[in-house]
């Protein structure tokens, strides 16, 4: 097992998702767990949070929005364009960073075997049906605009990136679909899980031999190596 100050931690919004009882170097959160980075460091203090959303989701679910302005964190990063954050109440400050949907898109492609290739084929899985697949893969080609991995996902692959020599502690990100611990019964997100799913055996070994999950259900769909820690709430 790694020493623990060689971990940092990325949290998504899996409703019973638990926490590492751990001191990690830094926390990655992905859209509204935010509020999962902010209860980390009421026992782990010092602990340096980066928020991580999606532009629009941002700007248009206020379920997000809410919980990511009053939430502790350092830093906000925008994978999918600018989002005026100047103009929003934190309730501290944070430095903020941006990528265009074309920087994201460049981004993840390093972390597959064979980059963009990878991106696209998965997202063709985005739909259930082979001709709802074609059509939606279709739709993203003539746009010239493709998502590519989940929030989440992104939130992994931005921590293995800013911290190379540090091995990543996954909780509440779980490659299913299905709701989140603050809108339980929504299925909006599972369809870009079926893409995530694809894309987890293409990451690259030298990327995925540093991953590590708290959630046995995350270790089974994606072949994670499991860390038996004690968590809590």
């Amino acid at each position: 097992m790694p020493q623990k100050d060689e971990f940092v931690l990325v949290l998504g919004s899996k409703p019973g998702s638990k926490l590492p009882n751990l001191k990690v170097k830094k926390i990655y959160t992905a859209n509204g767990a935010a509020e999962k980075g902010s209860a980390y460091i009421k026992k782990y203090a010092d602990t340096k949070v980066i928020s991580i959303v999606g532009g629009r989701e941002f700007e248009k679910n206020l379920d997000v929005q809410n919980r990511v302005l009053n939430s502790n964190i350092d830093e906000i990063v925008s994978r999918s364009g600018f989002v005026p954050f100047k103009n929003y109440n934190f309730l501290k400050k944070p430095t903020t960073k941006y990528l265009t949907l074309n920087e994201q898109i460049k981004f993840q492609s390093n972390f597959f075997k064979f980059g963009k290739l990878n991106i696209l084929l998965a997202e063709f899985f985005y739909e259930n049906t082979f001709l709802m697949q074609l059509k939606h893969l279709i739709n993203f080609v003539r746009k010239g605009m493709i998502n590519g991995v989940s929030t989440g996902f992104f939130a992994i692959l931005y921590a293995l990136k800013e911290n190379d020599q540090s091995k990543v502690i996954i909780s509440g990100i779980g490659m299913q679909g299905g709701g989140h611990f603050y809108s339980k019964n929504t299925t909006r997100y599972s369809k870009r899980a079926n893409v995530d799913k694809k894309l987890i055996f293409c990451l690259k070994k030298i990327y995925k031999d540093r991953l590590y999950t708290i959630d046995k259900e995350l270790e089974k769909n994606a072949n994670i190596k499991y860390l038996d820690i004690k968590t809590f709430e």
